[in-house]
C-alpha cells in the first residue's frame, strides 16, 4: 500500500550507486511487461550492490506473486540467494496501513532481534499480520539461517505513492543500519513556487 517499501528501496538504491548483481522471475508476477525507450522487459527483482560497500545488499522489485505459492517459492529463491552471497539478516521494508500514533514500526524474527529494534529507536509493532512477500521475506528467514527483520511505515492507504511514509521509513533504516544517504535524493525539499518535490515524485511514479 502506498508503495512505501519498493519506493524507499528504489531511493537507497539511488543514493548509494547501486550495481546489479541478481534478477530474480516469477510465474505469479502480473501478466505484463514494463516498456521504456521502446524496450519490454519482464517484471522482476533484483539484488543490488552498494558502491563501497561489501556489507549491505539491496533488493528491490517491480512487483510480487499474486498466489500464495508463488510468493513462498520466491522468497525462498531470494533468501537462499542472499544466504549464498553472506547475508546473515534480512530487512524487510512495508507498509504499515491504519491508525498509529508511531510513523514507523518493526518486527523481528527472533526475541533478541527486538532489542535490536528498540536500540535503534524503532517501536515494536506487538501484534498483527503482515501479508505478502515482505513478511515471508521476514518470517521464513530463520528457516535459512539468517534472522528477519521487518520495518513498516505508517500510512493510510488512501495514496498510490505515500511519499511521507516513505520518508519516515528512510529514516528508520538510516538509524538502523547507520547508512549515510545524501538527503538530496529524499522527498523532502520545498521551494517557493515550485511544487514540492512529493509532488513531483508523486506525478513521476504515477
Amino acid at each position: 500500500m502506498g508503495s512505501v517499501g519498493k519506493v524507499a528501496a528504489d531511493c537507497l538504491c539511488t543514493a548509494l550507486e547501486c550495481t546489479h548483481l541478481r534478477s530474480f522471475f516469477s510465474r505469479g508476477f502480473p501478466a505484463q511487461v514494463m516498456v521504456g525507450d521502446g524496450v519490454a522487459e519482464l517484471l522482476h527483482a533484483e539484488i543490488h550492490l552498494p558502491k563501497g560497500k561489501d556489507n549491505l545488499l539491496i533488493l528491490t522489485g517491480d512487483a510480487q506473486p499474486a498466489g500464495i505459492k508463488d510468493m513462498y517459492s520466491l522468497a525462498g529463491e531470494i533468501l537462499e540467494a542472499a544466504k549464498s552471497m553472506g547475508a546473515d539478516q534480512i530487512v524487510a521494508l512495508a507498509a504499515y496501513v491504519g491508525d498509529s500514533p508511531e510513523k514507523v514500526v518493526g518486527v523481528s524474527s527472533e526475541e533478541d532481534g527486538i532489542k535490536d529494534l528498540e536500540k535503534a529507536g524503532i517501536p515494536v509493532l506487538r501484534s498483527g499480520a503482515i501479508g505478502g512477500i515482505n513478511g515471508l521475506l521476514a518470517g521464513m528467514a530463520p528457516i535459512y539461517g539468517l534472522r528477519g527483520y521487518c520495518l513498516l511505515g505508517t500510512t493510510s492507504g488512501d495514496d498510490l505513492i505515500d511519499l511521507r511514509a516513505t520518508s519516515n521509513l528512510l529514516d528508520a533504516i538510516k538509524k538502523a543500519l547507520d547508512l549515510d544517504v545524501p538527503l538530496q535524493v529524499l522527498p523532502m525539499t520545498e521551494e517557493p513556487g515550485k511544487p514540492s518535490s512529493f509532488e513531483e515524485m508523486d506525478m513521476n511514479y504515477r
